[in-house]
């Protein structure tokens, strides 16, 4: 069975301006891959394609007075209105929901609460990370729209193993043939779902190290933000403590101590 998912607009504009869509494609659904190219591994290489053009590169760290690129409104953090963010016990710390859940009347389904595969646009605006966390988030979205056609076909297996647990449960008097046609309906199902959990875990993985990039790049900034803080506040009672007309604020400041010259030839005695 095949999977629809609406893809947003500025998707399509953007698939349509690089000549991948014609202006008709905007108005239908896409059509995702189905269990049979799950199976066959298909996904699986699509997802490991994904992981490896996404993610910090070389070029995708600014340089010093290098201008802010111009990005797709669609993984521009300043677009946003509102920022939305989901609970931080589902462990998605960084991404905010984006701006087509947003501008669209009722895209989500209201049913089962916030949707996870919503909130992929990473929130850091500053000027020297956007490049960087803009392809985060690019792949970011990608790896949940994957994860969601495999999350689907795992509940399906599942399902269909419960059952064939439930009907392998025979009396005595059942045939040998046909507990061994029903053992074999288990173990062929217990293998498949063996598969879906492996994929599963692939994306869980490469969404955390993803999350770990975001973390990184926080901490960096933040550390940041305490140094300018402690400089400024240092600043300030150095300010307080000496008067505006004192000499000290002539003086010519010199890094060097006036006692490392006696302190270096002690220790080369």
């Amino acid at each position: 069975m095949a999977i629809c998912h609406f893809q947003p607009a500025e998707h399509q504009l953007e698939q349509m301006a690089e000549g991948r869509g014609s202006p008709n494609s905007s108005m239908v659904l896409r059509r995702s891959v189905s269990s049979g190219a799950i199976r066959g591994g298909t996904l699986r290489k699509m997802g490991e394609v994904t992981v490896r053009t996404g993610g910090r590169t070389a070029d995708s760290v600014m340089s010093d007075g290098e201008a802010p690129p111009k990005l797709p409104r669609y993984l521009d953090i300043k677009q946003l209105g509102m920022r939305k963010k989901l609970s931080n016990s589902t462990g998605n710390l960084h991404g905010c929901m984006a701006g087509d859940y947003s501008r669209v009347n009722w895209p989500l389904p209201k049913m089962f609460g916030d949707e996870k595969y919503a909130y992929s646009l990473i929130d850091v605006d500053d000027p020297r990370h956007v490049k960087e966390c803009a392809s985060l988030s690019k792949t970011l979205i990608r790896l949940q729209y994957d994860q969601q056609i495999v999350d689907l076909e795992w509940r399906k297996v599942y399902k269909a193993l419960l059952d064939a647990e439930h009907k392998a449960h025979l009396p005595d008097s059942a045939k040998d043939a046909t507990k061994q046609l029903l053992k074999k309906e288990v173990d062929r199902q217990m293998k498949y779902l063996l598969e879906l959990q492996e994929q599963k875990d692939m994306y869980e993985d490469s969404i955390q190290s993803i999350y770990a990039k975001c973390d990184a790049i926080k901490a960096e900034l933040k550390k940041e933000a305490d140094l300018e803080d402690l400089r400024c506040s240092m600043e300030k009672s150095t300010k307080d403590k000496i008067a505006p007309d004192s000499p000290f604020w002539r003086t010519k400041f010199n890094c060097r101590s006036q006692h490392q010259r006696g302190n270096q030839s002690s220790l080369d005695i």
